[in-house]
């Protein structure tokens, strides 16, 4: 991804930054990622409900128990889309006064909500995405929003139409990456760092080890191959990201909050662990144009902001001399990259900026070696474990760890004329949609 810039050789510092609230639920500090992706969606305060498709007319036990209905229009029947007086559960509850919780998310209505309580609901016009109940999006100037994550149910991540998982091990690190690591509990999406079970030789260590035997990947495919053998790795990973090379100039927004790898000594650099805790934008294939802007958050800066511009052609490792380790900007005082906060980053054809809790940090208007990037790219979010100690010391890894995200969203710039088309992938251009651009086995290749 990039070498480190401290922040005394950038000369920046934020003296003050405000910390974001949180409009959803708290946290789960004690999640482990079910099989199969982690597609559990759960009992919230105010009961549970299963579903079903006949409406029940009236509730028939005080406190609400009963289940089914697409729309319980009395008493405290539970589930159903529209549960209206002391209903739980469902896609749009209002205030209820029967059942506990007065409306809740459950489980098994028709859309229902994430463990914890967020109910997803339509997206405001022009936007596409999964929104939750309740949040207000707030405006940006010369930006349109255009995508919302909020994680407010799990992702179907073989069928989403615009997430998906990346199956890849890229070659810096130690980390594999599969969909079992990453969750969706309590409106949030979390992506675990573990090692594989039973095996004493994954204890944790700063690189390669035999534990995760070498396998073929997509999600790390060079042109113009549709696959790439990946070696063997220690620490099984996760990567959420866009289906496609679809998004280019915008406001990207995350709220997030790296991970707590060596419990007690987060708040040093020298002891916090080894990780790479990240969103950005990347192209694929990197060997074609690797192009790459990023947040990144570093246990051993436990106190400081990262971020990335690279523009380069035909790299297959890290193009240092087109890449741009831009900043190590220090956030206010008892700031720590544990801490959930809101990073953004602007990107437009002639500047990269980057801003926390809203307020501005840093900006790049690109050089000779390393011009703004100007072409289409996915949406990433990742927890790398890397070799070596560039990041910190992976030898004080306590597994398992996660990063917790809040939600992604996105504004298209006003003056994007292309990106993102729809429909994809007719609407793209070839370049943008290689047989090396896939993400993993489980999806067609829609490359040339």
């Amino acid at each position: 991804m990039k070498l480190w810039a401290s922040a005394s050789a950038i000369g920046l510092s934020v003296a003050a930054l405000a910390t974001a609230c949180s409009s959803d639920a708290p946290n789960n500090t004690n999640y482990v990622p079910p099989a199969g992706g982690g597609s559990s969606s759960g009992t919230a305060a105010g009961g549970s409900s299963t579903g079903g498709s006949v409406a029940p007319t009236s509730g028939t036990s005080t406190g609400g128990s009963s289940t089914g209905g697409s729309v319980p229009t009395a008493g405290t029947a539970t589930g159903g889309t529209t549960p209206v007086t002391g209903g739980t559960g469902g896609t749009t509850p209002v205030a209820g006064t029967g059942g506990t919780g007065g409306g809740s998310a459950g489980t098994g209505g028709t859309t229902g909500g994430a463990t914890g309580g967020e109910v997803m609901t339509a997206c405001p016009a022009g936007v596409v995405g999964h929104c939750s109940m309740g949040v207000t999006y707030p405006p940006h100037d010369g930006f349109t929003l255009q995508l919302v994550e909020d994680f407010p149910m799990p992702l179907d991540l073989d069928h989403d139409a615009i997430w998906t998982w990346s199956d890849g091990s890229p070659a810096d690190g130690q980390t594999g990456f599969r969909k079992e690591q990453l969750g969706f509990p309590n409106g949030h999406m979390t992506i675990t760092a573990d090692i594989p079970p039973n095996t004493p030789a994954c204890a944790p260590m700063t690189s390669n080890s035999g534990c995760i035997a070498p396998r073929m990947a997509y999600g790390e495919a060079l042109s113009p191959n549709a696959q790439a053998n990946v070696n063997a790795m220690g620490v099984w990973s996760g990567e959420l990201r866009t289906k496609y090379n679809n998004y280019r100039y915008g406001y990207y927004e995350v709220k997030y909050q790296a991970p707590v790898a060596n419990p007690g000594m987060e708040m040093t650099d020298t002891a916090s662990g080894d990780y790479l805790s990240t969103m950005f934008v990347f192209r694929t294939p990197k060997n074609v144009v690797w192009n790459e802007i990023d947040i990144e958050l570093e246990p051993n800066h436990h106190d400081q902001i990262g971020g990335n511009v690279v523009n380069a052609q035909g790299a297959v490792g890290y193009p240092g001399g087109n890449a741009d380790p831009l900043m190590g900007v220090s956030g206010p005082a008892g700031y720590a990259i544990t801490q959930e906060h809101v990073y953004a980053f602007s990107w437009t054809p002639t500047k990269v900026e980057w801003f926390m809790d809203g307020v501005s940090i840093h900006s790049f208007a690109g050089k000779a070696s390393d011009p703004v990037p100007t072409l289409s790219a996915k949406i990433m979010m990742n927890l790398w474990v890397f070799s070596g100690n560039a990041f910190g010391d992976g030898k004080n890894n306590k597994y398992p760890f996660h990063a917790t995200y809040d939600y992604l969203h996105f504004y298209k710039f006003s003056g994007e004329a292309k990106y993102p088309c729809d429909p994809v992938p007719g609407c793209l251009d070839a370049t943008d949609k290689t047989k090396s651009a896939q993400n993993n086995g489980t999806e067609t290749n829609y490359g040339m």
